[in-house]
């Protein structure tokens, strides 16, 4: 669909993180992911072309760190230098524009003007797509360090009001959209104040005054609109970097990437803020799930192993699971067996060991029919009396002891 009379639009993503590992999935998911990473690009340079968007800006921590693998980066500069689309790329606190910055290849001097480099806040020039699009000023905000002292945002967001607002003379359609594009946290990770903090209200503010016209941000890896007025947006990680809990928790909205159409204010308009309008596309593929299930009977089991059956795409799911509740040794037999069946399927599948409360206790009748003659009837024992004590290990070692019983016995 063609942008509308006096709008900009262009494609707002950031964390693509090229390169990031997860320790859970393993040699032979690791690979799978981190290719999934890569075609997550893929598609947001295809949705730019087929959205008619003006450019792709990305809010930073386009690398997972400085230090990305060759193959990562000679594919990503492949990926790259074929962009239907202007590119913009933002330093933020896993790349910044330090001495060490992977920004500083000569391989981006080669791909310069289709890709530039945010490393400044010398606005960069974008024109419209169509005939009565607007051109554009897309700002950097870049990040210097890993760490920040000050909020990255308000020393750019000064200097550009020092230059005036908009000539409130022009027409709409005349005006030059400015998008200011930053990365960093908007509330305080710890108790105490963060003067690294980016000021949401008063970017906001600067949007009603006609300074920019919109902020975009990177850092959270969920969507986020994070004011009223819809101008100051996370745009979330294009592929899932973390978990989401099944109360909503975690990284619930991570996945997207951000169709935005800017409508400037006219000279009539004066002191209103642009009309923002945007689109969440879905782009990842993959899923992190954090699940939890009660187990106490055998119908529990099965509840709970149809639960991960009916899952699809196991191949790109990762599911870690907490389990809670009290089962005998022949129900917990079944449960390791039949978890032990459906893992291969997953990209990965494990327990929250900090979390699992799930109880072995076995019943008389369990200790006394099982095949465990001499010594091993007495380390059974011993065990089972550790377990009653929330040993953890020993309720695996006799989980396990009960399993080898149990094959032999067959």
């Amino acid at each position: 669909m063609t942008p509308g009379p006096g709008v900009f639009r262009f494609l707002h993503t950031s964390d693509w993180q090229l390169g990031m590992d997860r320790w859970f999935l393993g040699e032979e998911a690791g690979p799978r992911y981190r290719e999934a990473r890569l075609a997550a690009v893929e598609r947001l340079l295809d949705v730019a072309k087929a959205r008619q968007c003006a450019a792709v800006v990305v809010a930073g921590d386009v690398f997972d760190d400085n230090l990305v693998d060759p193959v990562t980066w000679r594919r990503t500069v492949d990926i790259l230098r074929r962009s239907p689309v202007p590119v913009f790329l933002l330093p933020g606190n896993h790349d910044p524009y330090d001495a060490a910055s992977v920004y500083r290849s000569r391989d981006f001097d080669e791909l310069t003007p289709a890709v530039q480099v945010l490393n400044d806040s010398r606005p960069r020039t974008v024109p419209g797509t169509t005939d009565s699009s607007p051109t554009a000023e897309i700002i950097g905000a870049p990040l210097l360090s890993k760490y920040m002292s000050t909020d990255p945002v308000a020393s750019v967001l000064a200097r550009a009001a020092e230059t005036g607002g908009p000539d409130h003379t022009e027409r709409a359609e005349d005006r030059t959209v400015k998008i200011l594009v930053g990365h960093g946290a908007t509330e305080s990770r710890s108790s105490g104040e963060d003067p690294a903090v980016i000021d949401v209200d008063a970017a906001a503010r600067a949007c009603r005054d006609g300074v920019i016209d919109m902020l975009v941000l990177g850092d959270t890896h969920s969507v986020t609109s994070l004011h009223p007025d819809g101008t100051v947006w996370y745009s979330g990680s294009p592929e899932v970097t973390d978990f989401r809990e099944e109360g909503g928790g975690g990284e619930a909205r991570s996945g997207y990437a951000l169709v935005v159409d800017v409508l400037p204010a006219s000279g009539k308009d004066a002191g209103r803020t642009s009309q923002v309008s945007v689109e969440e596309v879905k782009t990842g593929r993959w899923s992190f799930l954090a699940l939890a299930a009660q187990i106490n009977t055998r119908e529990d089991v099965a509840e709970w192993i149809n639960r991960l059956e009916d899952i699809r795409d196991k191949r790109t799911t990762v599911v870690k699971y907490t389990l809670t509740g009290s089962v005998d040794l022949a129900t917990a037999a079944v449960l390791d067996e039949e978890l032990d069946r459906i893992a291969p399927a997953f990209a990965a599948l494990y327990p929250r060991r900090r979390l699992m409360d799930l109880h072995v206790v076995p019943g008389d009748e369990e200790l006394a029919d099982a095949d465990w003659p001499g010594v091993v009837g007495v380390a059974a024992r011993g065990l089972a009396d550790r377990a009653s004590h929330d040993d953890a290990a020993a309720r695996d070692a006799l989980r396990l002891l009960y399993r080898l019983s149990a094959q032999k016995g067959n």
